[in-house]
């Protein structure tokens, strides 16, 4: 069964994130294929994990100051900081079709395609575990997951150009691993259309399927609207903890 690819391209925060969830719910109840999605998040975001608190990660006086929106996930991980030049990659998929792989070995892997994928550009970053990609010693990437049932959510955030200085205002300092941007430390940027090709390249190779590019079902986009609506546009989610 061919995969399906869904480039959401810049959006809202809330709306790709809905999408993220809407798409793994879709995926559990057998309504769609697996799928990859690339989006990026505009205006600028923190996308802060299921468990982490706001106190202890996030200055919301920067926040406020600087119209970055606050968006909690359903996975785990850190906190970090989104923009238009941050490009994220999820992936959801049934975990029986890759032989019910550990959390560890799906972190390993996918963060490997990853590092072969900016390898065709020149672009040499190494896999630190559990799910973070370094380049020149610096985090450049990193990823989280979530299995729900027999279905497989994860994603990870790949740092092109993303405004570290408005970043560093934001989030509190919670590890002594720095993080920077492909274009800072390699003073070039590939094109972003062909970053994305060259991911999707690399996960068919792993998955050992073609990615068909596809927009999403009405099922999914009344799934979002109705996620947004009761989830990630209130307060009560975004904020409890």
């Amino acid at each position: 069964m061919d995969w399906r690819l869904i480039d959401t391209d810049i959006a809202d925060p809330y709306y790709v994130t809905a999408a993220d969830e809407a798409i793994s719910i879709a995926r559990k109840e057998n309504k769609v294929e697996n799928t990859l999605h690339f989006y990026r998040r505009n205006p600028p975001a923190i996308s802060i994990g299921i468990s982490r608190k706001i106190i202890d990660d996030i200055n919301l006086n920067e926040c406020k100051k600087n119209n970055v929106k606050i968006v909690r996930r359903i996975t785990g991980g850190g906190t970090i900081y989104t923009d238009k030049k941050c490009l994220i990659y999820s992936l959801i998929y049934d975990k029986d079709f890759m032989q019910n792989l550990s959390s560890a070995k799906i972190f390993e892997n996918v963060c490997n395609s990853i590092i072969k994928s900016l390898e065709k550009f020149q672009i040499k970053t190494i896999y630190k575990p559990p799910n973070d990609i370094l380049l020149n010693g610096k985090k450049i990437s990193g990823s989280a997951q979530i299995k729900k049932g027999n279905i497989v959510l994860i994603h990870g955030s790949m740092v092109l150009d993303t405004n570290l200085e408005l970043m560093n205002k934001i989030l509190k300092k919670n590890t002594d691993l720095k993080v920077s941007t492909i274009f800072r430390e390699m003073g070039f940027l590939p094109d972003i259309k062909d970053i994305k090709e060259s991911i999707k390249n690399e996960f068919e190779i792993y998955f050992k399927n073609r990615f068909k590019k596809t927009k999403l079902t009405s099922y999914e986009n009344n799934l979002i609207g109705k996620l947004m609506k009761e989830k990630y546009l209130n307060n009560q989610w975004n904020f409890k903890r």
